[in-house]
């Protein structure tokens, strides 16, 4: 994956920061809600214009406790329908890190990253080598644990619910 950096600092709530649960429960008054439909709200109370400039590929950088609060998944919703490719963090909160992966969005957790990056860096991420290179700051890589085969799979599938659903339907017909 290769994208720019968006560097945030502080806590990144899933019920605030990251998108508004009373947003959420609006929407849903409407009908089904969609990762498009929050992505058009992605951090928009940390910075306002974030969905309007964020790429198809982006990185989104955070410090510790990433996805801190309630174990909602819209935050993560939200994050890949803005295009986000992937979350850079310190550490994050256990519920968003699930609620994450579940939904496709991969959240590495990568101590001294946003010491080494900087919004608007050119960031390119390989989840199966556990590595990120920051072609901004030439011979600046950092590492992470690699992710294990069952996770990218669940990534690659776009999450564990489109992973599933071809073996649930397929159930049917036993």
């Amino acid at each position: 994956m290769r994208g720019n950096v968006w560097k945030f600092s502080g806590i990144l709530d899933v019920d605030w920061e990251i998108c508004s649960y009373l947003l959420v429960r609006q929407l849903a008054d409407n009908g089904p809600v969609t990762e498009e439909m929050l992505g058009e709200h992605c951090l928009v109370n940390v910075d306002p214009d974030f969905p309007k400039k964020v790429r198809k590929g982006d990185f989104v950088v955070a410090g510790p406790n990433m996805g801190y609060g309630h174990d909602h998944d819209h935050a993560s919703m939200a994050l890949k329908g803005a295009g986000v490719a992937a979350v850079l963090c310190e550490s994050s909160a256990p519920y968003f890190l699930r609620n994450s992966i579940d939904h496709g969005l991969p959240v590495i957790e990568l101590p001294g990253v946003m010491a080494a990056v900087e919004s608007g860096d050119d960031l390119e991420v390989d989840l199966r080598a556990g590595k990120v290179v920051n072609h901004t700051r030439p011979g600046s890589e950092l590492t992470f644990t690699p992710l294990p085969d069952f996770l990218l799979d669940v990534l690659d599938a776009g999450g564990i619910y489109p992973m599933l659903k071809p073996r649930h339907e397929g159930s049917a017909d036993r």
